[in-house]
């Protein structure tokens, strides 16, 4: 590591990228463009391009940036401040100064997730931080309008009694005593001739109307580590940074040191799932990826010592997707390993014989 920190780092004329860095902002301003990065990554405002403190490290470290420390320079009666004119900003000085700063824009960045910005952008991924990291939670999505009117315009009550029966009429279910249920096991000794039957009895957990978001228990904290930190798309050619405001992330990560923070209890992941926009699988997806997808999901990325490990958290909806009732596919051919085909061979060594 030693060895890679002291080499020097070089630049192209043509690619030559100057930035100064802003130390009230904790962000490094670019004034002439030069690189098809800047398609993904920073901000424009007033005509300069702003990079946050990930995404000035991130150009840094891969040799695309140049970064100077801000000096001042007289000029007539003012005094201004020239990129050419400050001082190279090393790869050690970038790291002290863009990670762990609270006063900037967008509040602090940490060691684990620069890690994972980087990661994810080595990767092929187009990352973006999720609104300001001054927000420790995310707003409440709303439910759809289309979903309210079809919940409000539901059937009425004749129509909900005759469903009601030809639901009990069609699936048969089974009463279960609380003294079965405290001294006798869940399924009371009988016939069952299928199990579906079988399974229902085991549904003792109610579920809950997931067409409405879910609402937040624990109080605002902003030690609360477990909220949404970065937005991430796939790569696609026609994307544009431009054009965020119209697109759906495909993933939604959140960064949590291992070292200092425990499992997630489930008020904190009640919470979490609270930030994340309702998002329900095709129809057409296999049960297994529905379940998997969820109505909502989170990415969790764990890093411990550096390294990220990725797992999904999703409201899978086991409700709507019963694995028990669906019909397993056939397969083609014989019994046996590869059906006639063996037989029809044998019986032409006998004609040959």
């Amino acid at each position: 590591m030693h060895g890679v920190l002291s080499w020097q780092r070089t630049h192209t004329q043509k690619g030559h990228i100057l930035a100064m860095y802003d130390p009230e902002r904790n962000m490094a301003c670019v004034d002439k463009v030069r690189s098809q990065h800047f398609q993904t990554i920073g901000t424009n405002k007033g005509g300069r391009e702003w990079l946050l403190p990930e995404e000035a490290l991130f150009l840094l470290e891969r040799g695309s940036l140049d970064c100077r420390w801000p000096v001042k320079r007289e000029v007539g009666d003012g005094t201004v401040y020239r990129t050419e004119d400050g001082a190279p900003m090393s790869l050690q000085s970038a790291y002290a100064a863009f990670i762990g700063f609270e006063g900037g824009v967008g509040g602090k960045l940490t060691l684990e997730m620069y890690n994972v910005y980087a990661g994810l952008k080595r990767s092929g991924y187009v990352v973006f931080r999720t609104g300001t990291w001054d927000d420790d939670r995310g707003e409440v999505v709303s439910i759809p309008p289309e979903l309210k009117e079809k919940h409000d315009s539901g059937p009425g009550i004749i129509g909900r009694f005759f469903a009601d029966i030809w639901r009990r009429l069609s699936q048969p279910t089974y009463a279960i005593s609380p003294e079965n249920l405290a001294f006798g096991p869940l399924i009371k000794p009988g016939l069952y001739r299928s199990y579906s039957d079988i399974y229902r009895l085991l549904k003792l957990i109610p579920t809950h109307d997931r067409t409405c978001p879910p609402s937040f228990i624990l109080p605002m904290s902003p030690n609360n580590p477990y909220r949404v930190h970065f937005d991430v798309y796939r790569t696609t050619a026609k994307f544009r940074k431009s054009a965020r405001a119209n697109l759906v992330p495909d993933f939604r990560v959140c960064v949590v040191d291992a070292r200092t923070h425990a499992i997630p209890t489930s008020a904190q992941l009640n919470d979490l799932m609270a930030q994340v926009p309702e998002d329900r699988p095709k129809e057409s997806d296999q049960p297994y990826q529905r379940l998997k997808h969820g109505c909502r999901n989170i990415i969790l990325a764990v890093v411990d010592n550096g390294i990220p490990s990725y797992l999904r958290v999703a409201d899978s909806p086991f409700e709507d997707v019963k694995i028990y009732e669906r019909s397993a596919p056939r397969g083609k051919g014989g019994r046996g390993r590869g059906g006639g085909r063996g037989r029809g061979k044998g019986r032409g060594r006998g004609r040959g014989r």
